[in-house]
């Protein structure tokens, strides 16, 4: 009778562990570092009803481009750098499942025309730039704001539309040395300070033979 009961209670734990787990979505693309997506974990019997008391250990296989936290079977998954990580729920028994991640950080950004000559109208009306942002494997990388910005506010002013506007004229400008060569710098050689000091000692003398000459 013993083993009888033995094989019945094998069976009674065989019935009551998950036989898989499904997570939802199937994979994570990330564009950008610091952004967060949500997984949720939904462990099956062999039945295929849901075993939602059966919780997730997860896990992150490279924490440096993907990192994981719970609680239970609702995950947060954020994006720490450029590369490709695996996300694992694993609930024992050798039953786990994982959702591939990809996180694709922008790294060059090209700007048409390369140069641009602004009009202060009476109307004031925008340049605008054609920008192309291309991510760390060079694709390009789509539905990325545009936002441009003038070094000199007062010549020219950016906005988040990826346009320039004239906002005052300026000119270029171009200096040339035209002074002569009485009037230029000279080269130093030599120890100046010799220089200086030889007339202080002069200067100092000759106020002391005054004085002498005073007294």
């Amino acid at each position: 009778m013993r083993p009888l009961v033995l094989a019945a209670l094998a069976a009674l734990v065989a019935c009551d562990a998950p036989a898989r787990v499904d997570l939802s979505p199937g994979s994570l693309r990330f564009f950008g570092r610091g952004q967060s997506l949500k997984v949720h974990a939904t462990p099956l019997g062999r039945n295929g009803k849901q075993m939602p008391e059966r919780t997730c250990r997860w896990s992150s296989s490279d924490e440096k481009v993907a990192k994981v936290v719970g609680p239970g079977n609702d995950a947060t998954v954020s994006s720490a750098g450029a590369g490709t990580a695996t996300i694992r729920c694993a609930l024992g028994g050798g039953v786990s499942a994982e959702v591939p991640v990809a996180v694709r950080v922008v790294s060059r950004v090209e700007v048409q025309p390369a140069a641009v000559v602004l009009q202060v109208l009476d109307e004031p009306a925008p340049v605008a730039l054609e920008v192309q942002a291309f991510d760390d494997a060079g694709a390009p990388v789509a539905g990325r704001n545009a936002y441009t910005r003038c070094a000199s506010e007062a010549v020219c002013r950016g906005d988040g539309r990826g346009q320039l506007w004239a906002v005052g004229a300026a000119i270029a400008v171009h200096v040339v040395d035209a002074r002569t060569a009485r009037t230029r710098p000279q080269r130093v050689s030599g120890n100046p300070m010799l220089e200086v000091e030889k007339m202080v000692r002069e200067r100092d003398a000759a106020e002391a033979k005054k004085r002498a000459k005073v007294q």
